[in-house]
This record gives structure tokens, sequence and C-alpha cells, in this order.
């Protein structure tokens, strides 16, 4: 499906005000659905490298499942902005006791970053998303971050990171607004199922 920049962001509009109207208990019930989730899904393993973010407030809070990724002897990873103009970030490691600080864009980022991780030495990403479909089709911020991001993973011959949106239930959609840029999840992770994709 193909439609305007302005139907896409009417469609954001709405799923965040529901996304904001969710209460403090389910909250908590979903970030724990989500652990126990993915703790099943075979992915979360010793020298695993996961990729993740840190929720803001209206999204859904990953940081049982971080800690269970540490406690496993998974290397973790979170976003850092680099370019707001450009859409830039990369990856950088994420460690117990690392310290944080707020971005004036409202994320929270490393305060001392190492060096970043190259996409292709990623094994699976979290990726949080606004909206989804039956497809695989994701609907972000609107920022562009993701997208920019993992555009290059079209070039990489061998390994590729498994995406995962992360996403409340209720961002299911009948179908996403595709654009060229639109990068495809591999699987969905709510707090109710885990879905993969046949792609």
């Amino acid at each position: 499906m193909h439609t305007s920049n302005a139907s896409r962001n009417k469609l954001r509009r709405e799923l965040r005000q529901r996304r904001r109207a969710v209460t403090t208990s389910y909250k908590y019930f979903a970030a724990n659905r989500i652990k126990q989730l993915l703790a099943r899904s075979g992915w979360l393993h010793r020298g695993q490298r996961i990729a993740v973010y840190l929720a803001t407030d209206e999204e859904i809070n990953l940081q049982p499942l971080i800690n269970l990724a540490w406690q496993r002897g998974c290397k973790v990873f979170i976003p850092q902005i680099v370019n707001m103009q450009r859409s830039q970030m990369i990856f950088c490691p994420f460690k117990p006791g690392s310290l944080l600080i707020k971005h004036r864009w409202g994320m929270q980022q490393l305060i001392v970053r190492s060096s970043p991780v190259a996409v292709r030495m990623l094994d699976v990403v979290l990726v949080p998303t606004v909206g989804f479909d039956d497809a695989g089709h994701r609907l972000g911020m609107g920022g562009g971050f993701y997208d920019r991001y993992f555009a290059a993973m079209s070039r990489l011959q061998h390994h590729k990171p498994i995406l995962i949106g992360v996403a409340y239930s209720f961002q299911k959609i009948s179908a996403i607004e595709v654009q060229a840029h639109d990068i495809q999840m591999d699987a969905m992770l709510t707090e109710h199922a885990l879905i993969r994709f046949n792609r």
C-alpha cells in the first residue's frame, strides 16, 4: 500500500495517542511478557550480539529483557544519534553500570561511548515500532534512523541481523503504507506473541 506522508503521520499520531494511554500496570505486564517470550526464542544465548533501545515513557520498557540478556552472557548495544539532520545513528556497547544522559531529543544515550559495532556484527536487533501489519511492515516515529541504518543490509552477502519490531498488540493495523526506504521486520514481538514472518 502506498499513500501520502500526511496519511502516515495521521496514523502515527493516532497510534501514539493510544500508546500513551496505557496504564502503568499494563506497561509492567508487557515488559515482563516481552522478556519471557524472547527468552524462549533461542535468540538469547552467550555471545549473541543484541541491539536494543532504551524506551521512552510511551514505548515498551526493555530493561527486564536487557537484564536477562546480560545474565545469559549476551553482548548488548544501544543506539546513539550522531547526526539528527541526516538521521544517522550508531550502536555502541551497553553494559551494567553504563552512565546515561537524556539527549535533547528525549532519548537516553551513553555519556561515554566506545567504538560502535558494525551492522554485519549484530545478531538480533529489537526495533521500536509505532505500527505494524501481517507482512512485517513497520511504521516508526518518522525520523528514518532505523531505515537509514539498515539500508546497508541489502549489500550484505552473508550474515544479516534478525530484525524484531517491538510493539503492543493494539498497534497492529491492516496494512502499513509502504515507502521505498522502509525496512521489513523478520518478526514482531508483542505482549501476546512472537510473530515470525516468512521472508
